[in-house]
């Protein structure tokens, strides 16, 4: 009897305690509304902007309709910063290879920080090393993917393949219309 009475008052004592400090941080001078699309981290609270996955949605909305609108059949994708799907979609006469190679521009293109164009033209000219394309089995060095920045932080790629290469990027930038 004695033991579960002290066990309840170490559990209230724990309770008053935390809600104790959540009440302190509240009130705090360097406590910040949290805004939509923020993720915020640490004590000293960074923040950090946020690709979702409604964003993402509109993007391969708009760059789907900027390529019905050219009459290309292709696929498209948006990863988050994590090089995770997000949103896809592909034209039903779009290749079956179509959805593998937006992705892995899409992955490249967040994860180079740099668009995949650029970094096809700098392994052709000898300024970015040529053994970039076996660093990650998702590389794949074709134009069509671009970054997508935010408050200028990377925070993911959109990736377009089945047209020809400079119609994907024309794509995929279409599709980054969407973000603004």
């Amino acid at each position: 009897m004695k033991g579960l009475i002290m066990k309840k008052l170490v559990i209230y004592a724990a309770l008053a305690t935390s809600l104790l400090s959540i009440s302190a941080c509240a009130n705090t001078s360097q406590y910040q509304a949290m805004k939509p699309n923020v993720v915020t981290q640490g004590a000293d609270v960074a923040i950090i902007p946020l690709l979702t996955g409604e964003m993402a949605q509109n993007m391969v909305n708009a760059a789907a309709l900027e390529a019905k609108n050219n009459n290309l059949m292709v696929s498209v994708t948006v990863v988050d910063a994590s090089g995770q799907t997000l949103a896809v979609l592909r034209d039903h006469r779009a290749g079956v290879h179509t959805v593998r190679a937006s992705y892995k521009k899409a992955y490249t293109a967040n994860s180079q920080k740099r668009e995949t164009a650029v970094i096809a033209k700098g392994i052709k000219d000898g300024t970015i090393p040529e053994d970039l394309r076996y660093l990650d089995e998702n590389i794949l060095i074709l134009d069509g993917g671009v970054p997508i920045y935010i408050d200028g932080i990377v925070v993911g790629g959109i990736g377009v393949g089945g047209a020809h290469g400079s119609e994907d990027v024309h794509i995929a930038k279409a599709g980054l219309k969407a973000l603004e």
